[in-house]
C-alpha cells in the first residue's frame, strides 16, 4: 500500500496516476476533502484505491493515515511549513518515506531524531530534487577540472497554493541565500545581481534571472567539489517579479501568476551548464508542466525503495538515485538536450562595488 498525502493535488494526483499505471496494486488518496479524495479514486484510478480524509497537521488523522502502508509519500505543502511530521507518522507506523519536497530543515530535523530504520529519501522531486541530481549526471563526464555549474530554472507556469507557499517562504535564510554564488568552497555573499530583459537558451524571452543559492544548491556544489557555481531563478514578467518582492499572500501571487500566463502557452526548463578548461557541457529538460514533471521523480523514487534500492536511512533523492535511470524514466514527460555547442552564459556582474551603499 501506498500512503500519498495530498494525492489528489496537482503533484500527487499524478503520481498517484504514474504509479496506478504501472501496477503499483495499493494506492491510499489522502487529504482533507475526502469527497475531492473519492472522486479522485473514482474518476482518475478506475475505483482502484482508497480514499481518506486526513490533515497533515492532524497528528491522529496522520498516524490513521500511515497505519498500514508500505510507503508514505508526502506531496502535501508548504513544505516549509510541514517540515517532517508527515515522515514521523509514517516511521511510527512502520513505512518507509518519500518527500516531493523537504530540504535543509526538515532533513536536519530527521537526522535528530533517527528514522526508526526505515528508508526515507527527501527532495525527490523538480526542485530540489532533479536540480540535485542532474549536475551529477553532468559531473560524471568532466574532465580534470576546476569546474564552474551554472543552472537555470523557471518558465511560465501556473501556482498551485502549496506551490505559493513555497515560493514566499523560500527566502527565508535557513533555505539558502538571495545573491550569493558558491565560489572556493564556500557561499559568498552579494556575489551576483539581477539580469533584467534578458535572452537565454530554450527560454521564452526576455527574462529576469535571479540569484539564489538555495541549501540544495550550495550542498551539491560542495559535494562534486565545484570551484564555482551560480543559480537562477527564471521569472517571466514584471509582476511575478514585482509580486514576490511586495510579500503578497500566496493566493495573491497565484492570482498574479495566473494574469501572466493569461493567453500563453505553459512552459518550464531547467537549464544546467558546467564548464571546464577549454569545455562547456549543456543539458536542458523542457516540460509543458513543471508538476507532471514533479510527479514523475516522485514516482520513480517511490518504486527505487519499493524495489528496495534505497538502504535503509535518510538520504537525498540526488544521493542515492542513478541520473541515467532517472532520465530515462523521464522522457515520456520531458524534452531532454545535452550540448556541447552551446556558449557558457554568463550574467555574472558583482552585485555591490566595494565601499559603495
Amino acid at each position: 500500500m501506498i500512503g500519498i498525502v495530498g494525492g489528489y493535488g496537482a503533484v500527487g494526483g499524478a503520481a498517484a496516476r504514474l504509479l496506478a499505471g504501472r501496477g503499483v496494486r495499493g494506492v491510499r488518496i489522502g487529504g482533507r476533502d475526502l469527497e475531492a479524495a473519492r472522486r479522485f479514486v473514482g474518476e482518475e484510478l478506475g475505483g482502484r484505491g482508497e480514499a481518506w480524509q486526513v490533515d497533515a497537521y492532524d497528528e491522529a488523522a496522520l498516524a490513521r493515515f500511515c497505519r498500514g502502508c508500505t510507503v508514505v509519500v508526502n506531496c502535501a505543502g508548504p513544505s516549509y511549513l510541514l517540515l517532517d511530521r508527515v515522515a514521523r507518522a509514517a516511521f511510527l507506523a512502520g513505512a518507509d518515506y518519500v518527500d516531493a519536497a523537504g530540504d535543509g530543515p526538515a532533513f536536519a530535523g530527521l537526522a535528530s531524531t533517527g528514522t526508526a530504520g526505515a528508508t526515507a529519501v527527501l527532495s525527490a522531486g523538480m526542485l530540489p530534487g532533479l536540480t540535485g541530481l542532474l549536475p551529477r549526471h553532468l559531473a560524471r563526464f568532466a574532465g580534470a577540472g576546476p569546474h564552474r555549474l551554472d543552472v537555470y530554472t523557471g518558465g511560465l507556469d501556473r501556482l498551485t497554493p502549496a506551490a505559493a507557499g513555497d515560493v514566499l517562504l523560500s527566502g527565508r535564510g535557513d533555505h539558502g541565500e538571495a545573491l550569493a554564488a558558491w565560489r572556493g568552497g564556500a557561499t559568498v555573499s552579494r556575489a551576483l545581481a539581477p539580469a533584467y530583459g534578458v535572452e537565454l537558451p530554450y527560454f521564452h524571452g526576455p527574462v529576469t534571472a535571479y540569484p539564489f543559492l538555495g541549501a540544495e544548491a550550495a550542498r551539491v556544489a560542495g559535494e562534486l567539489g565545484l570551484e564555482e557555481a551560480r543559480w537562477y531563478n527564471v521569472i517571466t514578467g514584471d509582476r511575478v517579479m514585482a509580486a514576490m518582492s511586495a510579500a503578497v499572500s500566496a493566493a495573491d501571487l497565484m492570482r498574479v501568476a495566473e494574469l501572466e500566463l493569461a493567453g500563453r502557452t505553459p512552459y518550464y526548463v531547467l537549464l544546467f551548464q558546467l564548464s571546464g578548461p577549454g569545455t562547456t557541457r549543456t543539458m536542458a529538460l523542457r516540460v509543458d508542466d513543471s508538476y507532471e514533471l514533479t510527479a514523475a521523480v516522485v514516482a520513480h523514487t517511490t518504486e527505487a525503495v519499493l524495489r528496495g534500492e534505497v538502504e535503509a536511512g535518510l538520504h537525498y533523492a540526488d544521493g542515492v538515485l542513478d541520473p541515467a535511470r532517472m532520465l530515462a524514466d523521464l522522457e515520456p514527460v520531458a524534452k531532454i538536450e545535452i550540448s556541447d555547442d552551446i556558449p557558457r552564459i554568463d550574467l555574472a556582474a558583482p552585485a555591490f562595488e566595494e565601499g559603495a551603499l
